[in-house]
Formats: structure tokens, C-alpha cells, sequence
């Protein structure tokens, strides 16, 4: 049972059998927002972000990250399906959401995305991927994947994270509540089941950690002709 709770059951997820195409459907355009950047991560326009050793003198805002090497995007997520893609340059990165109205100043160990209640991320370690909600964290034992694509659902209350090669996905991780007794036996499912829907009721923004000195990554790309979700309300 704890070797089945650690990945999610494809068989109950239709969207793991499609192909990139199906997802492109949900594209969301995501830009950077440089008012929540850590003094430590320097932007590249508003698509790719890498961390540096020198401090950036970036303005005073009451919605930057002070201890932490984080941004976020610009973007709001409410309600709906929503996709994107992040390409993984160099270093450790993790890709994952938070609620809106997280405290950028929070304390290191309790600010990273997915040590807390408020956030939950997919990690490259530079060994392997790691899913983390709540600051509990849940082995991949999947590739390396240069490309990651972010599936969220608000009508199902899931976050699914793919690897992307070649217009194919492959699942690594569906975070969302099981009603089966899996989470009874792996502590990791036993807190998306008593917590993460309750991420659902806040609004959500893209956000992403980069972990190590010159950890880099790049948002897309997608299909220019896609049409963001934002433009279907």
C-alpha cells in the first residue's frame, strides 16, 4: 500500500493517457513578476529567472521574498484548468503554486514552497524529484525531464506535474485527495488528505525556488497560437 499511495493511479486520471496537445487546450501565459523577487534571483525579461551570488538592487515591495530565493508569477488563478511549462536550465529548481496572500517574509524553513500549508511544489534535487506539501515530501523515481508541465484543476482540487518530451507526458505526480485508505499508510497522502483542498479556496499564483547558485529556469515554451485561459472568462 505505501508503494501504490507514492504514485497516482493513471487508471483514475484520463488526462495522463493524452498527449501534449490535450493540455495546450488549458495554456496560461505566465509572466515573472519582479516585485516578488528575491534579492538573489535576477530575471531575464519576464520568462526566465537564474540565481546569482550578487545582490540585486531591486526596490522596496511589500510582496518581495526577503529569506528566501523565490518569485512567483504575475498571474491570478481562480477557478477553472490551467497549464504551463517550465524549462529546467541548471541547478536545483522547484516549480509548484502558492496562495496569494503568503507572507514573503516568512522564515526560510517555513517560507520555501511546500514546508508549509500554503504551497506545494514539484523539486528537482539534482538526483531526482521530489514532491512536497505541507513539509512532506514524496520520492519520484522517474528521470530527468528537461521540461515539466503544471496541470491544475480547481473543480478536482489536483495538481499534477508531468515530464515532457517529444509532445509526450509522463506523469511524476498527482497531488490531490484519495479517498481510499492509501493516505492511511503514507504520512505524505495523509496530509494532502486532511489539508490540500483547503489550498483550493485561495487564490493561486505560479510559483517557483530556485535552490541552488546558478539554479535557472525558463517559463514555456508553448504554442503561440494558444489561448490563455484568462481570455476564455
Amino acid at each position: 500500500a505505501l508503494a501504490e499511495s507514492r504514485f497516482p493511479d493513471k487508471s483514475s486520471n484520463p488526462a495522463c493517457l493524452e498527449s501534449r496537445d490535450y493540455f495546450l487546450k488549458f495554456a496560461f501565459i505566465i509572466d515573472l513578476d519582479s516585485d516578488t523577487a528575491d534579492k538573489f534571483i535576477q530575471l531575464f525579461g519576464t520568462k526566465g529567472a537564474k540565481r546569482v551570488l550578487c545582490p540585486i538592487p531591486y526596490p522596496e515591495s511589500p510582496t518581495r521574498f526577503i529569506n528566501c530565493e523565490q518569485v512567483l508569477g504575475l498571474n491570478l488563478m481562480n477557478r477553472g484548468n490551467y497549464y504551463w511549462e517550465v524549462e529546467l536550465i541548471d541547478g536545483w529548481v522547484s516549480i509548484g503554486v502558492i496562495a496569494e496572500d503568503f507572507d514573503p517574509r516568512e522564515a526560510y524553513n517555513y517560507g520555501r514552497l511546500g514546508r508549509n500549508d500554503r504551497s506545494c511544489c514539484l523539486q528537482w534535487n539534482g538526483q531526482n524529484y521530489v514532491a512536497w506539501f505541507g513539509g512532506f515530501e514524496c520520492p519520484i523515481q522517474q528521470p530527468f525531464f528537461h521540461t515539466i508541465g503544471v496541470f491544475l484543476e480547481y473543480s478536482e482540487k489536483a495538481l499534477t506535474f508531468y515530464g515532457v518530451k517529444d509532445s509526450k507526458m509522463t506523469c511524476l505526480q498527482q497531488l490531490k485527495v484519495s479517498p481510499s485508505a492509501k493516505g492511511k499508510f503514507d504520512p505524505f497522502q495523509n496530509k494532502i488528505n486532511r489539508q490540500f483542498a483547503s489550498l483550493f479556496s485561495c487564490k493561486l499564483k505560479p510559483a517557483f525556488f530556485l535552490e541552488s547558485v546558478d539554479a535557472h529556469l525558463q517559463i514555456g515554451p508553448l504554442k503561440k497560437d494558444c489561448v490563455s485561459v484568462l481570455k476564455r472568462r
